[in-house]
């Protein structure tokens, strides 16, 4: 059989979860940012994935966790 190559590069994910009293921002090696509001926190999250994706070139992608484990996909740079 022959060697199938794959040049799919994983999306960086910027996961935006419950935090206390508010919502925590973290990329896949560390917390970034933390916000009150889910809406200032997925603005957070979003900047740092459209910088990422444009200094790198690397698909990057925002999840929103609800803190009971769901898991949603809202927005994808590349």
């Amino acid at each position: 059989m022959p060697r199938v190559r794959s040049n799919v590069v994983d999306r960086v994910k910027f996961t935006v979860a419950p935090l206390y009293n508010g919502w925590q921002v973290r990329d896949e090696l560390r917390n970034r940012d933390w916000c009150v509001r889910l809406e200032d926190a997925v603005i957070a999250a979003d900047t740092l994935a459209q910088a990422l994706h444009a200094l790198t070139g690397k698909p990057t992608g925002i999840v929103i966790d609800d803190g009971s484990g769901l898991q949603t996909e809202c927005r994808r740079h590349g």
